[in-house]
């Protein structure tokens, strides 16, 4: 029985020697030459700097203490004070904030940058799985982890909204005030994190470096960690920036497990790299947001109004000229011209407006030019198309029953209407339809060309404008196939396939042109009787 009590207490006695053998502590004044774990954009610099960010956007970087350490099912007290500072090229803005953190892996490779502050994501955010315990030097404001300003201090336990937070400062032990700290200053700040086990208690302290810990914690919160640590984890420190180029270091470390941290000595830390950033005034940190919005909505406002500029005197191309190309003077041209429009280069007018005589000077060419008037509400009688009458707006069509009136005219020699006797009206494509139906065409061409013409050139001529002239515009040719037809790229059709007959005459009377068949009667009985021509 004796024996079986010396047994067990000397297990008893071995198992606390070798778990206090197990319990860690080390101290880095400076980092050269320190076994570490680093990983992201995270480095040692030549004079013992651990640099974890550098002068990148949306960047991460993580350092560990290379082995894990057995907190135990219980979770032991631990103690660890760090030296940290935090470089920007402007010093009103940075890139986010440091972290020191337990966890459960050293690979956190699908943590986010920005504010994420490299251990976290969007997924597991929050996740009690996580088993994370950090605690956050945040200088972003993020209002989805309801961050109470852009420069505090946070406990967070698996998540980055922080359990408890704190304006980053300290109480001063003499008066008891509280003392605003910046942490992108870009002077070396020390920090304090201390958890106790017997009273589940954590505190955190920060001061500029050279003081002495506060007396007074700048947060202090009752948490059982052993509720979410694991028995074996792992401690270090994470960074990250965001769109703003700057530097997080951390100059000195100290860690020990059931007892107070190592001092620091801080004579042996190595020296920060020097600032050249100026910083901005608060001049120009208020005055460039809004320069900046100005400067986008008069860009916006001259934008809108070149590109209405453009559509409003955007040329209208027709069906043809977007294959063939446009064959048209530009308005600039024909107004450089006519000089104007001057009443000296005035040839005559009409019904449509204004013909005058031009030169241009990059053609040589000698031409008239008819400027349309568009005050004038009627049009030279016998260019006009039937529907135009009707609806009031012009289309491609009716140019095309204009073109085919303007063709008969040219071979002809004749106006498309004219006054006969007794007052009726002549009607020019009336006289072709009768003169192609009898095979007498010759007889109605220009006397003046004295036959001196090709004949099956005055025939297509001719048989083009009837085409044109149809009263219906879905029967008249398109401008494309006008120029086919007059390049002979393909053969002219029919004339029985526009054929009209007297249900075809109903459904112009319902389509409200009565008008027009009254005016023209001779016109579609010779459509209607048309099947062919010479």
């Amino acid at each position: 029985m004796l024996m079986k009590n010396f047994a067990l207490t000397f297990l008893f006695l071995l198992k606390i020697t070798f778990s206090v053998s197990q319990e860690v502590e080390f101290t880095f004044n400076g980092f050269t030459g320190a076994n570490l774990t680093l990983d992201g954009v995270a480095y040692i610099e030549s004079n013992g700097l651990l640099r974890l960010t550098n002068d990148t956007s949306q960047m991460k970087g993580h350092s560990f203490y290379p082995s894990p350490i057995r907190f135990g099912s219980t979770t032991s007290s631990f103690s660890t004070t760090f030296v940290f500072a935090i470089t920007s090229e402007d010093l009103d803005l940075s890139g986010h904030g440091i972290a020191f953190f337990i966890s459960p892996s050293k690979n956190l490779s699908s943590a986010l940058p920005s504010q994420y502050l490299g251990l976290l994501n969007i997924q597991n955010n929050g996740n009690p799985s996580n088993h994370i315990f950090a605690i956050e030097l945040d200088t972003i404001y993020n209002s989805e982890f309801q961050d109470i300003n852009d420069n505090h201090v946070g406990i967070d336990i698996n998540s980055l909204k922080s359990t408890k937070s704190a304006f980053a400062g300290y109480y001063a032990d003499d008066s008891g005030a509280f003392q605003n700290l910046s942490l992108i200053s870009s002077k070396p700040k020390q920090v304090w994190v201390e958890y106790d086990s017997q009273e589940t208690q954590i505190t955190v302290a920060l001061s500029p470096i050279g003081m002495s810990k506060p007396r007074k914690p700048l947060l202090s919160y009752k948490f059982n960690l052993s509720t979410i640590l694991n028995d074996s984890m792992y401690i270090g420190f994470s960074s990250s920036t965001g769109s703003v180029y700057c530097s997080h270091y951390i100059l000195g470390w100290s860690f020990k497990q059931n007892g107070v941290a190592p001092s620091i000595d801080l004579s042996k830390l190595p020296k920060l790299p020097r600032t050249t950033s100026k910083g901005r005034s608060k001049v120009l940190h208020i005055v460039l947001p809004f320069a900046l919005a100005a400067f986008v909505l008069i860009l916006v406002d001259f934008l809108f109004l070149h590109m209405k500029r453009r559509f409003k005197y955007a040329e209208l191309l027709e069906d043809w000229e977007v294959e063939f190309g446009p064959h048209r003077f530009s308005y600039k041209d024909l107004y450089r011209a006519t000089n104007g429009f001057k009443e000296k280069k005035l040839l005559g007018s009409g019904g449509f407006g204004k013909v005058y005589k031009g030169v241009l000077p990059v053609s040589k060419l000698e031409v008239a030019v008819k400027r349309i008037s568009h005050e004038s509400k009627q049009g030279t009688m016998g260019y006009l198309a039937p529907e135009l009458a009707r609806t009031g707006k012009a289309t491609p069509l009716t140019d095309v029953f204009a073109f085919g009136a303007f063709l008969l005219e040219v071979v002809c020699s004749k106006r498309p209407v004219e006054p006969g006797a007794g007052g009726e009206r002549t009607i020019l494509v009336d006289q072709v339809l009768e003169h192609w139906k009898f095979g007498s065409l010759a007889d109605i061409v220009d006397p003046k060309l004295d036959e001196c013409y090709n004949v099956e050139e005055v025939d297509m001529v001719l048989k083009l404008g009837l085409l044109c002239s149809h009263p219906l515009p879905s029967a008249r040719l398109s401008m494309q196939q006008v120029v086919q037809y007059l390049e002979g790229n393909a053969p002219l059709p029919e004339l029985s396939a526009i054929q009209l007959n007297f249900s075809m005459l109903a459904m112009l009377q319902n389509e409200g042109f009565d008008s027009y068949i009254i005016s023209h009667p001779s016109t579609m009985t010779s459509f209607s009787g048309l099947s062919g021509g010479r």
